[in-house]
């Protein structure tokens, strides 16, 4: 295989790698929404049966605490999505690079 084939072949696997990356973090983030949308729909329910300010605080940091939980495990999904894109990242470069090191070997021997 010649260099500009190993190349090719590198440029087609960062731009998959780059895809599916970009595909899951899109899906990521449309199910943040939604558990957004919902966490806010189900607070605004509860609103009505707010009688008293302690009700209301409690209330409050329920919602809170949710809202940080979900930010925590969204950053968590996140970071482990950009972790494996790097790995795969990684290995494609190492593949093409030894490749194309054995191909000079090779062509300096020929």
């Amino acid at each position: 295989m010649s260099i500009i084939e190993k190349q090719t072949e590198l440029g087609r696997t960062l731009f998959q790698i780059n895809t599916s990356t970009l595909r899951e973090y899109t899906s990521m983030q449309r199910d943040n929404i939604g558990k957004y949308v919902e966490l806010n729909k189900s607070y605004g329910q509860k609103l009505p049966e707010v009688k008293s300010i302690s009700d209301f605080v409690s209330l409050q940091r329920d919602y809170n605490a949710s809202i940080w939980n979900g930010l925590k495990e969204s950053v968590s999904e996140q970071a482990t999505l950009v972790k494996g894109a790097l790995e795969e990242t990684g290995t494609a470069l190492k593949t093409a690079f030894s490749k194309a090191d054995e191909a000079e070997v090779e062509a300096e021997a020929a």
